[in-house]
């Protein structure tokens, strides 16, 4: 686990060092891969590409190789053109980044994530779902990703599919904000005329943009790898195939967040048993070889289903 303890700057000395540094874009950070640095600040330029990773990676990550947890609450919502938006349901979301330096400025990442549906607004997991849009009650398919790769650099994101690409990284009085977005627009593995109960369009619509900010006194800190961070997502996309909306128009945008936590210590009794019964693959990332992708695994699900007749 990474080291968050908070010492070594206080909130004032923090901004202090910011106003210090001028209008120019200039934070202070370490360059925690040099284990001889002293333990001061070292001047981060966000102009300078690769000072700017290194900051960002600070919030997103950290620049040691170690393992991230987080924990997101997310609330989905549904929207019909001309119609007011539905709440639809929520999810406890659960995931394990591993990350590995590369170079200063350079990080590579294997991703690991879960979740499992619940009531809106609860902890209460889903088993089955009645859609208010369609009044049609539906299994629900739980979140099972990864693992994914990808690698940070100053230049951009690689990543299979949707690569999160950076749009900001800014102050914001006394804490560091970076922003990505993903957009994207691929063909539906459910084919209308083949599944008319299931997909009403050839192309499916992806936008997700994120935001996470950490403490400038956590990002100023020599002695810490990674600034504690907290999360915000927002998405818009096209109705998830197991939701059976057909050809109704429209999709689901989805309000996340959450933070960094301990590990599994950091959940509550209630969902951490709603993980362990829905979305267990999330405690054993060292065996989880095999890559999943909640709508891949659905068509998968769904093509065996109609095989045997049953879909």
């Amino acid at each position: 686990m990474k080291k968050t303890t908070k010492q070594g700057f206080s909130r004032r000395q923090a901004v202090g060092a910011l106003a210090g540094l001028g209008a120019a874009g200039m934070v202070a950070g370490c360059a925690a891969e040099d284990v001889k640095a002293p333990l001061k600040p070292l001047e981060l330029d966000l102009q300078n590409r690769v000072d700017r990773s290194v900051a960002r990676q600070k919030v997103i990550g950290t620049l040691a190789q170690d393992e991230l947890h987080t924990f997101m609450r997310i609330n989905f919502y549904g929207q019909v053109p001309g119609k007011p938006a539905v709440p639809l349901l929520s999810m406890n979301n659960y995931i394990i980044d591993y990350w590995e330096p590369v170079q200063r400025g350079t990080y590579r990442m294997k991703h690991y994530e879960t979740g499992y549906y619940t009531e809106f607004d609860t902890d209460k997991p889903l088993k089955t779902w009645l859609n208010p849009i369609t009044n049609e009650e539906l299994e629900v398919f739980h979140l099972v990703l990864g693992p994914i790769h990808r690698e940070y650099s100053p230049e951009t994101v690689m990543a299979p599919g949707l690569a999160p690409l950076d749009r900001e990284v800014r102050v914001v009085g006394d804490r560091l904000f970076v922003a990505t977005e993903a957009i994207s627009q691929i063909p539906n593995l459910f084919k209308p005329e083949e599944w008319p109960k299931i997909s009403g369009a050839a192309m499916v619509n992806w936008l997700s943009v994120q935001t996470l900010s950490a403490d400038m006194a956590d990002v100023l800190n020599p002695e810490l790898n990674s600034a504690p961070a907290h999360m915000q997502l927002q998405n818009f996309i096209t109705w998830s195939s197991w939701m059976h909306m057909g050809d109704i128009p429209g999709g689901s945008m989805a309000r996340g967040y959450g933070t960094e936590i301990s590990g599994f210590d950091g959940l509550t009794s209630e969902q951490r048993k709603g993980f362990e019964v829905h979305a267990p693959e999330i405690f054993d990332t060292v065996t989880w070889q095999e890559t999943h992708f909640d709508e891949f695994d659905y068509y998968k699900l769904m093509q065996e289903r109609r095989k045997a007749g049953e879909a």
